[in-house]
């Protein structure tokens, strides 16, 4: 029953995803779903070996939401010099 409720939040954020207008909204619906998708992960394999992927994948995804959030941050801060 989880499984399925992640299912239907992972659709969810991905159509909110494609019809977004704001970047900070597109990471945020992002990071739910990798959020999600470990959460999956997690209650599909009940291993350890379940419990190590669902970890890594959340690391994962964790630390290349911030990545590019930051970059975001970046590129806004920059001038550009128009010839």
């Amino acid at each position: 029953m989880l499984i399925e409720i992640l299912g239907i939040i992972v659709l969810l954020m991905a159509l909110r995803t494609l019809f977004a207008e704001d970047r900070a909204a597109r990471l945020l619906y992002l990071n739910v779903i990798g959020f999600s998708l470990s959460g999956m992960i997690a209650l599909y394999i009940q291993t350890p070996f379940g419990a190590i992927m669902a970890i890594t994948f959340f690391v994962c995804s964790t630390l290349s939401a911030n990545a590019i959030a930051y970059s975001i941050g970046r590129i806004k801060k920059e001038i550009i010099l128009d010839d």
